[in-house]
């Protein structure tokens, strides 16, 4: 089990950095085109590595992947406004919103799963919601927050859905079939969807300036970042992964502020610490 923390852990870093590397880049970009051409680049990166890391063999059957491919759906309107809300919104207020998504994990785990729980649980769940409803419900400036609710709501629940799959079958295809996915996706919904749903609020060189060794690190970063991932989703409970999640969040608050040179606003500051207080509350609790 010590191993599968350690996945999580570097997953964690991976997917963070790529993140940062998405939030510098995706300014002014038509989204699902940003989406496009980023996922062409992780399609062959994560096909390539596969193929050469485990082989072909290893290939789910149709069923597996039409199940996988379903999730990725999800997976990918999750990371369309995920884009969306790093461009409306502080990257570090993002990262202390996000937390809502481990309430959505736990809730599941009771609704579906079964998992125990208690009164303070949802003490706890309404202090880490609180930050990114008040914003969405209350604030003029901060209603980047909905992309955030409808980014955790699909990112978590093609999560959970992925981990039932993955019981099934081995993780390595997983990575492929959620990019290729994705970028079909971003193909298509670049096509038929109007640009003024899809334009981010800044404006920035168009995709073409971007350097493609840009592209390949990122792709590079989710490639093994999802692997790891998976691994995760696959052997660690559905809990103790939300737990697992909101123990590096103090981190990463920080860490963006630093890197992107951020001033939190007292709203802003107030999610933050609701939040922060909800996962003490929560730990505590449970450990």
């Amino acid at each position: 089990m010590g191993s599968n923390y350690s996945s999580f852990y570097i997953a964690a870093l991976f997917f963070y950095f790529a993140d940062v590397l998405q939030k510098t880049t995706s300014k002014g970009a038509i989204t699902w085109k940003y989406l496009f051409v980023r996922s062409c680049y992780t399609s062959v990166i994560s096909i390539v590595l596969t193929s050469l890391l485990f082989g072909i063999n290893t290939l789910p059957s149709v069923s597996i992947i039409l199940q996988m491919a379903f999730c990725s759906v999800c997976c990918g309107m999750g990371l369309f406004f995920y884009i969306k809300s790093i461009n409306a919104l502080k990257f570090s207020n993002v990262g202390s919103l996000t937390i809502v998504g481990n309430v959505i994990q736990q809730l599941t785990g009771i609704l579906l799963l079964g998992e125990k729980y208690s009164a303070y649980d949802f003490v706890a769940y309404t202090l880490m919601s609180f930050g990114c409803l008040y914003q969405l419900l209350f604030t003029k400036t901060l209603k980047g927050a909905k992309f955030v609710l409808l980014s955790t709501v699909f990112w978590t629940g093609g999560y959970i859905l992925l981990s039932r799959v993955l019981q099934q079958t081995t993780i390595y295809w997983s990575v492929p079939i959620m990019e290729v996915t994705i970028m079909i996706m971003g193909y298509l919904l670049m096509k038929l969807t109007p640009s003024a749903v899809n334009t981010t609020n800044a404006q920035n060189p168009p995709l073409r300036s971007i350097k493609p060794t840009i592209f390949i690190v990122i792709g590079l970063l989710t490639y093994f970042g999802s692997l790891l991932n998976n691994n995760s989703f696959k052997n660690i409970p559905i809990s103790t992964i939300s737990i697992l999640q909101l123990s590096i969040m103090p981190l990463a608050y920080l860490a963006s502020l630093k890197i992107f040179k951020e001033k939190p606003s007292k709203v802003e500051l107030i999610s933050f610490i609701t939040g922060f207080i909800g996962f003490a509350l929560f730990v505590y609790m449970h450990y």
